[in-house]
């Protein structure tokens, strides 16, 4: 009754005011007499006013929804449950809050609490431990704090740190492993009071490499940690850490330590406790030791003078040992295994110098071994051998990745610029078409002699050298699980007899080591060589490189062998042991001395071959007529040897087509057998036999063999007559291009036609002796591209007037080369379908441009021409 009369007497109030108000103010939206009271409810331990509780300690605050507040009001006792709420249950154990309470102004003592769970049940009783009284005041907000007795808790995070001090002991673990390598761990820890033991399973770890905070030098000495991911939560007190297991990220267990010393810590209530856990690393671990061979195969070469210069790290890199001995495998260089071994060494860029130490014995897990190598100039800015992939991969591709490098280091020899582009425009791409990606005619030719560059020119000179390597130990021997060895660029003079013992080695390269004088025969038996590369030593006498060679076809690896790079040395004479060398696919004895050759007979037979700059004069063949076997061929290069005539090796009835046969740069006058009829022909897309200036007509042995061949390159020879009967036979239809620019050639066969060459579209008549323009071939429809730049006759005088009248009604014509002629007036229809047009460097031309020139400005149309030369009705052309 005393509240409803209250409540009549506000309202009453606030109606008088309203009616006598005279001038406008804000509305006050409070209840007059009325204020609000919030209850903060704290756990007993960590409240700095203590309790009395009544009841039974709770567990946790958290289990609080509601209170039950009985006030005293005067002679009234009033008794409320209201709401509790925080904003998620860890903060519970930091406070509640309840809901507001709305109450008359005056003074109200609280006498007792209670506390109810989420389904309203009665959890706990209370009271304040003294007086507890609060004043409403109109209007305001009081606050009241009320503590519970809660069991007090606080929160813990484990890390594990690294134990140095045992570096000496022996580990009692499950297996070796990596600090690193704890991805989980289970904690038991033993309150001191009570013995109580809590167990944490599992809990996720995060491993970080960092600075040593302790350090006081501030050196910036490094070491590393690792920090579980989760806040634990334990009641207040003293622990102890009774047990350790650490797992690996698959679950499997890598140590387990009981009662661990020196992990001892205290827990506060709701204050949050650090707690480190050390675990002992140990030298007598493998990667420890590892680590360790590392430091002192460093020291042995120099290392203090490191200086890096490739490209895979920072240049001026050196290794740093300023960290923990289980960090010192993470190096520039150096790659590990899941399990902490070393398991590839690259120093092939630090310019190191030295004997190698024998702890290089140490690293039995090495897989790979880099002491320099065949780029180490990085003259290859792409090394396909050198791919950064998974050793599995380089296995199943080792064939691809080395075809590829072989392309790279020999150069192709080239079409023509119009015969490349008659190709593009067909949209096809073959090796004698590869520079023109990036290079013009100019980079790639001399167009004076139409004679090919040198060009591409990857391996280090010999002689130069990147490191000062004196000698290997006796203990590499011990390298049982290597698979790959390079060592170049050298001052090493020999390898020491243990290299036989590489049982597991697949690769090897022994590259421009100037100072080594002798073969190192102990390489011939190595049981399991797949890929060998001895290049680049030509100091090895032609006896000794003979004696190798031959030691490797006669050595346990024979059968084996599938890639053998030998380019760039003395050889004189190929042995005849290579004929027992039946896996060799890619072979290349370029640039050598060899004089004497041996069959290497069917049962050998490569996918390419690369005989090239030697003293080559004829291929023998065995008694079955075989200088090789030619089933897998895709590459057979000999050029710039001595051969007077193209060897009768191939057959046109092969069930296979070869990629490439270039016997370019030769003495080459004719075909072996082609006088009595039993030349064999050949089965190829790309014959080249440019550069032969002996080689004075066109080659009918191709037609009389019924050879398919898809391009002919006869650039740059002495070629002054096509015979009749070139183009006549079954296979000229497979005829696509012919390079027969830098010749002699004043006309061709009337032959030369679609009826025997349906599918032919490109041909360079360029730097001839042309007085009349040839016809012939554009009786075929899909010639693309006809070229007749620069003729010439005898006397060195231009000989070509005549302009191709009618040429605009051949409508697969889309380019057309006669520059450097002597062209006069052009009174011919100019077709825009043939959209690239050469007429640069003809002197009394007149060209009419008018049917050209939207297309040309548009950049629908390409006209080489000079702007001295007289170009009428296109303006433009002349600004």
């Amino acid at each position: 009754m005393k509240l409803l009369y209250r409540f009549t007497v506000c309202l009453a109030l606030v109606a008088f005011g309203l009616m006598g108000c005279s001038e406008d103010k804000p509305i006050d939206n409070r209840e007059p007499n009325y204020g609000y009271v919030q209850f903060r409810l704290f756990k007993a331990a960590s409240y700095d006013e203590g309790s009395r509780a009544v009841r039974p300690t709770l567990d946790y605050l958290s289990e609080a929804y509601k209170v039950k507040v009985t006030l005293a009001y005067g002679e009234t006792t009033l008794a409320q449950t209201i709401n509790l709420s925080a904003s998620d249950a860890e903060s519970a154990e930091f406070g509640l809050r309840s809901d507001k309470l709305k109450l008359l102004t005056g003074r109200y003592d609280v006498v007792t609490f209670s506390l109810y769970d989420a389904t309203d049940e009665l959890i706990y009783n209370g009271a304040p431990a003294g007086e507890c009284s609060v004043e409403v005041r109109e209007g305001g907000l009081e606050v009241v704090d009320l503590t519970v007795n809660v069991t007090p808790r606080g929160a813990v995070r484990f890390s594990l740190t690294k134990d140095l001090s045992s570096l000496e002991g022996t580990r009692a673990a499950e297996r070796e492993y990596t600090f690193d390598e704890i991805r989980r761990a289970s904690i038991t820890v033993q309150n001191k009071m009570s013995n109580v033991r809590t167990s944490f399973d599992k809990l996720q770890c995060k491993f970080s490499v960092h600075f040593d905070e302790s350090d006081a030098e501030e050196d910036g000495y490094q070491t590393s940690s690792i920090v579980c991911d989760t806040t634990l939560s334990l009641t207040a007190g003293d622990y102890r850490v009774v047990s350790l297991v650490a797992y690996d990220a698959s679950g499997m267990v890598l140590e387990v330590l009981g009662n661990v010393e020196g992990a001892d810590f205290s827990v506060a209530d709701n204050r949050t406790t650090e707690s480190a856990i050390p675990v002992a690393l140990h030298a007598t671990d493998e990667y420890i030791k590892d680590y360790y061979a590392l430091r002192e195969i460093w020291e042995s070469l120099n290392g203090e003078s490191w200086y890096y210069v490739g490209e895979n790290f920072p240049t001026g890199s050196n290794w740093d040992f300023n960290k923990d001995p289980d960090l010192w495998g993470d190096q520039p260089g150096v790659e590990l295994h899941s399990n902490g071994r070393v398991a590839r060494l690259d120093l092939s860029d630090f310019a190191f110098s030295g004997d190698m130490s024998p702890a290089i014995g140490q690293l039995t897990e090495l897989v790979e071994l880099y002491l320099g190598n065949h780029n180490d100039v990085n003259l290859l800015t792409y090394d396909p051998t050198a791919n950064e992939v998974s050793l599995s991969e380089r296995r199943r591709n080792r064939m691809e990745h080395h075809k590829e490098y072989l392309s790279m280091i020999h150069t192709p020899t080239q079409l023509s610029e119009p015969c490349a582009r008659a190709l593009a425009e067909k949209g096809l791409s073959i090796p004698a078409t590869s520079l023109y990606a990036d290079k013009n005619e100019g980079d790639i030719f001399d167009l004076k002699t139409g004679e090919q560059r040198q060009i591409n020119l990857y391996d280090t000179n010999h002689g130069t050298l990147n490191n000062g390597l004196r000698s290997l130990p006796a203990e590499i021997g011990r390298l049982k699980k290597l698979e790959i060895f390079y060592v170049a660029n050298s001052e090493i003079e020999a390898l020491p007899a243990e290299m036989a013992e590489l049982v597991s080695c697949t690769d090897l390269e022994i590259y421009n080591c100037p100072k080594m004088t002798r073969f190192p025969l102990s390489i011939a038996q190595m049981p399991e060589l797949v890929s060998i590369n001895i290049s680049n030593n030509v100091q090895w006498s032609a006896e000794e490189i003979y004696a190798g060679l031959d030691a490797l076809a006669k050595g346990p690896s024979r059968e084996k062998i599938q890639i053998l790079y030998a380019r760039q040395n003395s050889l004189e004479e190929l042995p005849a042991s290579f004929s027992q060398m039946e896996r060799i696919g890619l072979l290349d004895l370029a640039f050598n001395k060899i004089s004497k050759i041996h069959p290497l007979g069917k049962g050998v037979a490569p996918v390419q071959l690369y005989l090239d700059n030697n003293l080559i004069e004829e291929l023998p063949r065995d008694e079955e007529g075989y200088f090789c076997g030619y089933d897998d061929i895709e590459t057979f290069s000999v050029r710039f040897n001595r051969l007077k005539k193209v060897p009768n090796i191939f057959s046109s009835d092969s069930r296979f087509t070869m990629v490439s046969v270039d016997f370019s740069g030769n003495l080459i006058d004719g075909f072996e057998g082609e006088e009595d009829g039993t030349y064999k022909g050949v089965k190829v897309n790309t014959l080249t036999l440019a550069s032969n200036p002996r080689l004075t007509k066109y080659p009918t042995a191709l037609a009389k063999s019924n050879s398919t061949v898809e391009y002919v390159i006869l650039r740059a020879c002495n070629v002054d007559e096509i015979p009749a009967g070139s183009f006549t036979y079954d296979n000229s239809i497979f005829l696509q291009s012919l390079d027969l620019s830098y010749n002699n050639l004043t006309d061709l066969p009337r032959e030369f036609h679609a009826g025997n060459m349906p599918y032919f579209y490109g041909l360079d008549l360029s730097f001839n002796n042309f007085s009349e323009f040839p016809y012939e071939p554009l009786d075929c429809a899909g010639l693309t591209v006809f070229a007749v730049r620069s003729q010439r006759n005898e006397k060195g005088e231009r000989c070509l007037r005549e302009w191709p009248t009618g040429i605009y009604q051949h409508t697969g014509l889309r380019g057309l080369y006669l520059g450097s002629n002597d062209l006069r007036k052009i009174d011919d229809t100019i077709s825009t379908l043939c959209y690239y047009l050469d007429i640069s460097d003809n002197p009394n031309i007149v060209f009419d441009a008018s049917d050209i020139c939207y297309a040309w400005q548009v950049g629908a149309y390409i006209l080489i021409y000079d702007k001295w030369q007289n170009i009428t009705n296109c303006d433009p052309m002349l600004e």
